[in-house]
Protein backbone atom coordinates (compact mmCIF):
# COMPACT_ATOMS: atom_id res chain seq x y z
CA UNK A 1 0.00 0.00 0.00
CA UNK A 2 3.07 2.50 0.84
CA UNK A 3 4.56 1.61 -2.57
CA UNK A 4 1.38 2.30 -4.15
CA UNK A 5 1.21 5.73 -2.51
CA UNK A 6 4.53 6.55 -3.43
CA UNK A 7 4.09 5.66 -7.10
CA UNK A 8 0.22 7.54 -6.89
CA UNK A 9 2.60 10.70 -5.55
CA UNK A 10 5.40 10.36 -8.16
CA UNK A 11 2.92 10.44 -10.98
CA UNK A 12 0.87 13.71 -9.55
CA UNK A 13 3.81 15.27 -9.99
CA UNK A 14 5.18 13.97 -13.23
CA UNK A 15 1.79 15.15 -14.92
CA UNK A 16 1.72 18.59 -12.77
CA UNK A 17 5.16 18.85 -14.14
CA UNK A 18 4.10 17.99 -18.10
CA UNK A 19 1.25 20.32 -18.10
CA UNK A 20 3.12 23.27 -16.36
CA UNK A 21 5.72 23.11 -19.30
CA UNK A 22 3.40 22.70 -22.35
CA UNK A 23 1.22 25.09 -20.33
CA UNK A 24 4.67 27.65 -20.21
CA UNK A 25 5.57 26.65 -23.74
CA UNK A 26 1.96 28.30 -24.70
CA UNK A 27 2.16 31.26 -22.86
CA UNK A 28 5.68 32.40 -23.69
CA UNK A 29 6.31 31.18 -26.97
CA UNK A 30 8.74 33.29 -29.85
CA UNK A 31 7.62 32.73 -33.03
CA UNK A 32 11.30 34.05 -34.07
CA UNK A 33 12.84 31.36 -32.28
CA UNK A 34 13.04 27.97 -32.59
CA UNK A 35 11.08 25.66 -30.65
CA UNK A 36 14.29 23.22 -29.31
CA UNK A 37 15.50 26.51 -27.69
CA UNK A 38 12.53 27.91 -26.11
CA UNK A 39 11.96 24.07 -24.84
CA UNK A 40 15.10 23.68 -23.36
CA UNK A 41 14.53 27.32 -21.50
CA UNK A 42 11.11 26.13 -20.61
CA UNK A 43 12.14 22.76 -19.16
CA UNK A 44 14.80 24.94 -17.08
CA UNK A 45 11.95 26.99 -15.20
CA UNK A 46 9.67 23.63 -14.88
CA UNK A 47 12.82 21.87 -13.50
CA UNK A 48 13.50 24.75 -10.76
CA UNK A 49 10.22 24.51 -9.53
CA UNK A 50 11.07 21.15 -7.77
CA UNK A 51 13.09 22.89 -4.89
CA UNK A 52 10.01 24.98 -3.79
CA UNK A 53 7.50 22.25 -4.41
CA UNK A 54 9.97 19.52 -2.12
CA UNK A 55 10.56 21.89 0.38
CA UNK A 56 6.91 23.11 0.67
CA UNK A 57 5.77 19.70 0.42
CA UNK A 58 8.39 17.67 2.44
CA UNK A 59 9.54 20.30 5.05
CA UNK A 60 6.88 23.20 5.58
CA UNK A 61 3.80 21.16 5.86
CA UNK A 62 4.71 18.92 8.68
CA UNK A 63 6.81 21.81 10.65
CA UNK A 64 4.22 24.51 10.46
CA UNK A 65 1.11 23.97 8.93
CA UNK A 66 0.74 20.20 10.59
CA UNK A 67 1.81 22.29 13.95
CA UNK A 68 -0.66 25.23 13.39
CA UNK A 69 1.90 27.73 12.73
CA UNK A 70 -0.12 29.77 9.95
CA UNK A 71 1.78 32.55 9.56
CA UNK A 72 4.59 31.27 9.72
CA UNK A 73 4.28 28.92 7.05
CA UNK A 74 2.49 31.27 4.03
CA UNK A 75 5.42 33.34 5.15
CA UNK A 76 8.13 30.82 4.30
CA UNK A 77 5.64 29.65 1.08
CA UNK A 78 5.80 33.22 -0.13
CA UNK A 79 9.75 33.93 0.45
CA UNK A 80 10.63 30.62 -1.34
CA UNK A 81 8.47 31.55 -4.14
CA UNK A 82 10.13 34.78 -4.41
CA UNK A 83 13.46 33.32 -4.39
CA UNK A 84 12.79 30.92 -6.22
CA UNK A 85 11.48 33.83 -9.06
CA UNK A 86 14.42 35.02 -8.85
CA UNK A 87 16.55 32.50 -9.49
CA UNK A 88 14.16 30.95 -11.89
CA UNK A 89 14.34 34.16 -14.47
CA UNK A 90 18.25 34.82 -14.01
CA UNK A 91 18.77 31.56 -15.02
CA UNK A 92 16.67 30.58 -17.34
CA UNK A 93 17.68 34.01 -19.02
CA UNK A 94 20.98 33.52 -19.38
CA UNK A 95 20.10 29.89 -20.97
CA UNK A 96 18.17 31.45 -22.96
CA UNK A 97 19.88 34.56 -24.10
CA UNK A 98 22.95 31.48 -24.67
CA UNK A 99 20.76 29.23 -27.35
CA UNK A 100 18.96 32.39 -29.10
CA UNK A 101 20.94 35.45 -28.40
CA UNK A 102 18.04 37.23 -27.20
CA UNK A 103 17.72 38.52 -24.08
CA UNK A 104 14.38 38.95 -21.52
CA UNK A 105 16.01 41.09 -19.22
CA UNK A 106 15.31 44.29 -21.90
CA UNK A 107 12.28 46.50 -21.53
CA UNK A 108 10.73 46.93 -17.78
CA UNK A 109 7.17 46.16 -18.60
CA UNK A 110 8.25 42.64 -20.03
CA UNK A 111 10.60 41.93 -16.84
CA UNK A 112 7.60 42.89 -14.70
CA UNK A 113 5.84 40.80 -16.72
CA UNK A 114 8.08 37.30 -16.79
CA UNK A 115 8.63 38.22 -13.49
CA UNK A 116 5.09 37.77 -12.33
CA UNK A 117 4.08 35.49 -14.25
CA UNK A 118 7.23 32.96 -12.82
CA UNK A 119 6.10 34.27 -9.46
CA UNK A 120 2.48 33.23 -9.85
CA UNK A 121 4.13 29.74 -11.74
CA UNK A 122 6.00 29.17 -8.20
CA UNK A 123 2.88 29.99 -6.37
CA UNK A 124 0.66 27.46 -7.80
CA UNK A 125 3.60 24.92 -7.52
CA UNK A 126 4.07 25.73 -3.87
CA UNK A 127 -0.03 24.98 -3.25
CA UNK A 128 -0.46 22.56 -5.65
CA UNK A 129 2.58 20.31 -4.44
CA UNK A 130 1.15 21.55 -0.44
CA UNK A 131 -2.31 20.04 -0.61
CA UNK A 132 -1.04 16.81 -2.61
CA UNK A 133 0.95 15.94 0.29
CA UNK A 134 -1.89 17.10 2.87
CA UNK A 135 -4.18 14.62 0.83
CA UNK A 136 -1.87 12.22 1.09
CA UNK A 137 -0.81 11.89 4.52
CA UNK A 138 -4.45 11.96 5.30
CA UNK A 139 -5.20 8.58 3.13
CA UNK A 140 -1.34 7.64 4.68
CA UNK A 141 -2.92 8.15 8.22
CA UNK A 142 -6.35 6.80 7.54
CA UNK A 143 -4.75 3.46 6.17
CA UNK A 144 -2.51 3.59 9.20
CA UNK A 145 -5.61 3.89 11.60
CA UNK A 146 -7.06 1.39 9.58
CA UNK A 147 -4.33 -1.26 9.80
CA UNK A 148 -3.63 -0.10 14.10
CA UNK A 149 -7.40 -1.14 14.62
CA UNK A 150 -7.08 -4.19 12.35
CA UNK A 151 -3.89 -5.00 14.77
CA UNK A 152 -5.91 -4.46 18.04
CA UNK A 153 -8.55 -6.51 17.13
CA UNK A 154 -6.23 -9.48 15.97
CA UNK A 155 -4.44 -9.39 19.24
CA UNK A 156 -7.38 -9.07 21.33
CA UNK A 157 -8.85 -12.09 19.56
CA UNK A 158 -6.09 -14.27 19.75
CA UNK A 159 -5.60 -12.98 23.59
CA UNK A 160 -9.29 -14.12 24.47
CA UNK A 161 -8.14 -17.84 22.49
CA UNK A 162 -5.28 -17.31 24.88
CA UNK A 163 -6.92 -16.15 27.72
CA UNK A 164 -7.44 -18.58 31.24
CA UNK A 165 -10.14 -17.49 33.51
CA UNK A 166 -8.12 -14.83 35.33
CA UNK A 167 -10.12 -15.30 38.50
CA UNK A 168 -9.42 -18.85 38.45
CA UNK A 169 -5.73 -18.31 37.85
CA UNK A 170 -5.34 -15.89 40.55
CA UNK A 171 -7.00 -17.85 43.10
CA UNK A 172 -4.18 -20.60 42.33
CA UNK A 173 -1.76 -18.86 42.78
CA UNK A 174 -3.46 -16.93 46.03
CA UNK A 175 -3.31 -20.77 47.53
CA UNK A 176 -0.12 -21.59 46.19
CA UNK A 177 1.16 -18.42 48.18
CA UNK A 178 -0.56 -19.72 51.45
CA UNK A 179 0.85 -23.00 51.24
CA UNK A 180 3.99 -21.86 51.06
CA UNK A 181 5.58 -22.10 54.31
CA UNK A 182 6.13 -18.46 55.66
CA UNK A 183 9.74 -19.03 56.48
CA UNK A 184 10.13 -19.83 52.61
CA UNK A 185 9.85 -15.62 52.03
CA UNK A 186 11.44 -16.21 48.32
CA UNK A 187 9.20 -18.90 47.20
CA UNK A 188 6.40 -16.50 48.33
CA UNK A 189 7.97 -13.49 47.28
CA UNK A 190 8.40 -15.17 43.90
CA UNK A 191 4.54 -16.04 43.63
CA UNK A 192 3.68 -12.59 44.12
CA UNK A 193 5.66 -10.75 41.46
CA UNK A 194 4.42 -13.56 39.28
CA UNK A 195 0.95 -12.66 40.16
CA UNK A 196 1.39 -8.80 39.88
CA UNK A 197 2.66 -9.05 36.21
CA UNK A 198 -0.16 -11.59 35.43
CA UNK A 199 -2.21 -8.71 36.72
CA UNK A 200 -0.52 -6.00 34.83
CA UNK A 201 -0.76 -8.40 31.32
CA UNK A 202 -4.66 -9.23 32.16
CA UNK A 203 -6.06 -5.57 32.91
CA UNK A 204 -4.16 -2.57 33.36
CA UNK A 205 -2.26 -3.10 29.34
CA UNK A 206 -5.85 -2.65 27.64
CA UNK A 207 -5.08 0.47 27.27
CA UNK A 208 -3.19 2.37 24.15
CA UNK A 209 -1.07 3.85 26.29
CA UNK A 210 0.14 3.72 30.39
CA UNK A 211 2.44 5.19 32.61
CA UNK A 212 5.98 4.51 32.46
CA UNK A 213 5.95 3.77 35.73
CA UNK A 214 3.62 0.91 35.76
CA UNK A 215 5.72 -0.27 32.58
CA UNK A 216 8.90 -0.09 35.08
CA UNK A 217 7.38 -1.81 37.86
CA UNK A 218 6.29 -4.92 35.56
CA UNK A 219 9.83 -5.41 33.80
CA UNK A 220 11.34 -5.17 37.07
CA UNK A 221 9.25 -7.94 38.47
CA UNK A 222 9.76 -10.02 35.63
CA UNK A 223 13.77 -9.57 36.22
CA UNK A 224 12.97 -10.90 39.56
CA UNK A 225 11.22 -13.82 38.17
CA UNK A 226 13.68 -14.60 35.74
CA UNK A 227 16.75 -14.49 38.27
CA UNK A 228 15.54 -17.43 39.93
CA UNK A 229 16.27 -19.47 37.10
CA UNK A 230 19.50 -17.60 36.39
CA UNK A 231 23.10 -19.95 38.29
CA UNK A 232 24.21 -17.96 41.01
CA UNK A 233 27.11 -15.80 40.10
CA UNK A 234 25.34 -14.45 36.47
CA UNK A 235 26.36 -10.41 35.80
CA UNK A 236 23.02 -9.38 35.76
CA UNK A 237 22.05 -5.55 36.11
CA UNK A 238 18.90 -3.53 36.19
CA UNK A 239 19.64 0.33 35.71
CA UNK A 240 17.01 2.51 35.79
CA UNK A 241 16.92 6.07 36.73
CA UNK A 242 15.99 7.77 39.80
CA UNK A 243 13.11 9.60 38.63
CA UNK A 244 12.27 9.42 35.07
CA UNK A 245 9.08 11.45 35.51
CA UNK A 246 5.84 10.42 34.34
CA UNK A 247 4.63 10.05 30.55
CA UNK A 248 3.16 7.30 29.14
CA UNK A 249 3.85 4.61 26.23
CA UNK A 250 1.94 2.07 24.47
CA UNK A 251 2.38 -1.32 26.99
CA UNK A 252 4.60 -4.08 26.40
CA UNK A 253 7.39 -2.29 24.38
CA UNK A 254 10.39 -3.25 26.55
CA UNK A 255 9.63 -6.53 27.41
CA UNK A 256 10.81 -7.74 23.84
CA UNK A 257 13.87 -6.93 24.31
CA UNK A 258 14.54 -8.03 27.84
CA UNK A 259 12.60 -11.44 27.12
CA UNK A 260 14.93 -11.85 23.77
CA UNK A 261 18.32 -11.20 26.38
CA UNK A 262 17.23 -14.00 28.60
CA UNK A 263 16.47 -16.24 26.40
CA UNK A 264 19.54 -16.36 24.48
CA UNK A 265 22.07 -15.09 27.05
CA UNK A 266 25.86 -17.55 27.02
CA UNK A 267 25.81 -20.45 29.47
CA UNK A 268 29.78 -20.28 29.91
CA UNK A 269 30.90 -22.73 32.50
CA UNK A 270 32.08 -19.73 34.99
CA UNK A 271 28.63 -17.81 35.68
CA UNK A 272 30.50 -14.02 36.01
CA UNK A 273 31.04 -14.67 32.43
CA UNK A 274 26.68 -14.85 31.36
CA UNK A 275 26.00 -10.97 31.50
CA UNK A 276 23.24 -9.51 30.68
CA UNK A 277 23.03 -5.51 31.30
CA UNK A 278 19.53 -3.77 30.98
CA UNK A 279 20.16 0.44 31.16
CA UNK A 280 16.32 2.25 31.01
CA UNK A 281 16.56 5.90 30.65
CA UNK A 282 15.23 9.27 29.65
CA UNK A 283 16.97 11.87 27.23
CA UNK A 284 16.20 15.11 26.54
CA UNK A 285 13.70 15.91 23.67
CA UNK A 286 10.93 13.81 25.47
CA UNK A 287 12.93 10.52 24.43
CA UNK A 288 12.53 6.98 26.12
CA UNK A 289 15.93 4.79 25.55
CA UNK A 290 16.29 1.02 26.31
CA UNK A 291 19.60 -0.28 26.19
CA UNK A 292 20.27 -4.09 26.32
CA UNK A 293 23.29 -6.44 26.11
CA UNK A 294 23.58 -9.67 26.51
CA UNK A 295 26.52 -12.34 26.32
CA UNK A 296 25.79 -14.97 23.94
CA UNK A 297 27.78 -18.29 22.57
CA UNK A 298 29.09 -16.63 19.64
CA UNK A 299 29.62 -21.01 18.08
CA UNK A 300 26.33 -20.87 17.97
CA UNK A 301 23.36 -20.15 15.03
CA UNK A 302 23.45 -16.57 15.85
CA UNK A 303 20.43 -15.81 13.25
CA UNK A 304 18.08 -17.12 15.65
CA UNK A 305 18.94 -14.30 18.12
CA UNK A 306 17.26 -11.50 15.99
CA UNK A 307 13.46 -13.60 16.93
CA UNK A 308 12.29 -14.50 20.30
CA UNK A 309 9.53 -16.28 21.99
CA UNK A 310 6.16 -14.46 22.36
CA UNK A 311 5.61 -10.89 20.61
CA UNK A 312 9.31 -11.32 19.09
CA UNK A 313 11.48 -8.57 17.66
CA UNK A 314 10.10 -8.89 14.46
CA UNK A 315 6.44 -8.59 15.97
CA UNK A 316 8.13 -5.32 18.26
CA UNK A 317 8.90 -3.67 15.09
CA UNK A 318 5.56 -3.87 13.69
CA UNK A 319 4.13 -2.40 16.73
CA UNK A 320 6.66 0.80 15.98
CA UNK A 321 6.15 1.09 12.95
CA UNK A 322 2.27 1.63 13.68
CA UNK A 323 2.29 3.16 16.81
CA UNK A 324 5.41 5.30 16.38
CA UNK A 325 5.82 6.34 12.87
CA UNK A 326 8.64 8.23 12.46
CA UNK A 327 9.37 9.04 16.15
CA UNK A 328 11.52 5.96 17.12
CA UNK A 329 14.62 3.66 16.02
CA UNK A 330 15.40 0.15 17.26
CA UNK A 331 19.04 -1.38 16.31
CA UNK A 332 20.79 -4.41 16.88
CA UNK A 333 24.33 -4.98 17.15
CA UNK A 334 26.57 -8.13 17.59
CA UNK A 335 30.24 -7.50 18.62
CA UNK A 336 32.55 -10.74 19.61
CA UNK A 337 30.11 -12.86 21.86
CA UNK A 338 27.72 -9.76 22.85
CA UNK A 339 24.92 -8.87 21.47
CA UNK A 340 23.36 -5.30 22.04
CA UNK A 341 19.76 -4.15 21.34
CA UNK A 342 19.00 -0.34 21.81
CA UNK A 343 15.68 1.13 21.31
CA UNK A 344 14.43 4.89 21.44
CA UNK A 345 11.11 6.31 21.46
CA UNK A 346 10.13 9.81 21.28
CA UNK A 347 6.94 9.85 23.10
CA UNK A 348 6.35 13.52 23.11
CA UNK A 349 4.11 15.39 20.60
Amino acid sequence: MRRKIKYTEVSIYLLMWIILTFFLLYFVYDFTATFLQQFIAILTVTAFTALPAYISSKLLVPRFLYRKKNGKFIGALCLIAFANTVITYLLAGVLYFELSGKSVFKGNANMQLLFSFFFIINCIVIIVSSAVQIIIDRFGLEHQLHEVENEKVSNELAFLRAQINPHFLFNVLNTIYFQIQKENSEARNSVEKLSEMLRYQLYECNTDRIDISQELAYIQNYVAVQQLRMETGTDLQLKLPIDIGSFKIAPLLILPLVENAFKHISNFKEPSKNKLYIDISREQDSQFVVSVVNTYNSTDDTEHLKNSSGLGLKNLERRLTLLYPGKHSLTKKRNGNTYETTLKIQYGD
